[in-house]
């Protein structure tokens, strides 16, 4: 999928740059087929940017199953962030922004979140179980695994 991106983003990049020498050359020479060579080279940008993200949206989506979300957390790196959500029916998912690394099952007592790897730990390289204290806008691991502190962008938690 990585070199999908990349190349739907050099399209996308070519086509703009395109669209603003058409833009430039229509602007000084007044010729119409260059605003008519801008029009279809942004919109070809547009549509290829478009279908990209429908495409990322329907066949890479981590929710396939269509549960309902009840918290979302992420955190963003340079290299892969952490992306955490949590569903309705006490199930959960963490992993990069593409790919789902463990799933499991979540508890939440007071103001402390539980979640507990369904996986076999010792195959995926993952683990048992970890722990969140829940502020206000963020979550916060009680033990130093890695993950920190993820921000908090969708809380229905009861």
């Amino acid at each position: 999928m990585e070199i999908a991106f990349l190349l739907i983003a050099l399209v996308v990049i070519v086509c703009c740059l395109l669209t603003i020498t058409f833009l430039l050359g229509y602007l000084l020479k007044r010729v119409k087929s260059r605003a008519r060579n801008a029009a279809v080279s942004f919109l070809v940008a547009v549509v290829a940017l478009s279908s990209f993200l429908l495409i990322e949206e329907l066949f890479f989506s981590y929710n396939t199953e269509d549960k309902e979300e009840v918290l979302v957390a992420h955190r963003e790196a340079p290299i892969g962030g952490i992306l955490l959500k949590l569903y309705a029916d006490r199930t959960f998912e963490l992993g990069g922004f593409r790919k789902v690394e463990t799933t499991g099952t979540f508890e939440v007592k007071q103001d402390t979140l539980f979640i507990t790897s369904t996986n076999n730990p010792k195959v995926s390289n993952q683990f048992n179980s970890r722990s969140f204290l829940i502020k206000e806008n963020h979550l916060e691991e009680t033990t130093d695994t890695g993950i920190g502190i993820l921000a908090i962008h969708k809380n229905s938690l009861k």
